[in-house]
């Protein structure tokens, strides 16, 4: 199982993103994800074991979050760098309860074998992976043009584990289980729902 955990978006946000990558989708070279697959990263995983999931998702159940989530999604940028843009993403407010939950996630990760993080947590969201190596001077003139660069805000009161994976050749996501906030000792709720699109749409 190839996992990860992040944060989900409402409805609005959805609307919002949907909207910017109309706009930017016929100036780009980009790979995009599907809006309803768009998510605020909190860590990768990777590579687990299905034989130890139950672990994982005992260990992810004792992360808590003391405060309400507030968090705004504003400004565009991209990994590694503006020269040499590789991912394309919407920035998210670095709030102090985002950062106890990243921070609470990688220590419960680190009890069971995985690396903490090394770099500061930069919170954001994936729009797309860019794919050609040409110039982007029309995409960032239609970036300069948009008459807003805020797309919302998300007041999340859970936080999902995820699994990635490839079914007839369409990556695709699956909730695995979800972690509520602001509960001491509360049971995870074991997901259920079909997959999701994952990959370019």
């Amino acid at each position: 199982m190839r996992l990860f955990t992040a944060l989900e978006l409402n409805t609005k946000v959805i609307a919002n993103l949907t909207e910017l990558v109309r706009r930017l989708r016929p100036v780009a070279p980009i790979r995009w994800v599907h809006p309803q697959n768009m998510h605020v990263s909190l860590k990768y995983i990777g590579d687990w074991p299905e034989s130890r999931l139950e672990t994982l998702i005992r260990s992810l159940s004792e992360v808590r979050v003391t405060q309400p989530m507030t968090v705004p999604l504003a400004g565009l940028g991209y990994f590694p760098s503006a020269r040499r843009p590789r991912v394309f993403w919407v920035g998210a407010e670095n709030t102090p309860p985002l950062r106890q939950l990243a921070s609470g996630v990688d220590f419960q990760l680190s009890e069971l074998g995985i690396a903490p993080e090394v770099r500061p947590y930069i919170p954001h969201l994936t729009l797309g992976q860019i794919t050609s190596d040409e110039p982007l001077d029309e995409f960032h003139k239609v970036i300069e043009d948009l008459p807003s660069r805020e797309f919302g805000t998300i007041t999340p009161d859970r936080f999902t584990l995820f699994e990635s994976t490839v079914v007839d050749g369409n990556p695709q996501c699956r909730r695995v289980a979800e972690f509520p906030f602001l509960q001491p000792a509360v049971e995870p709720m074991v997901a259920t729902a079909r997959p999701q699109l994952a990959g370019g749409w």
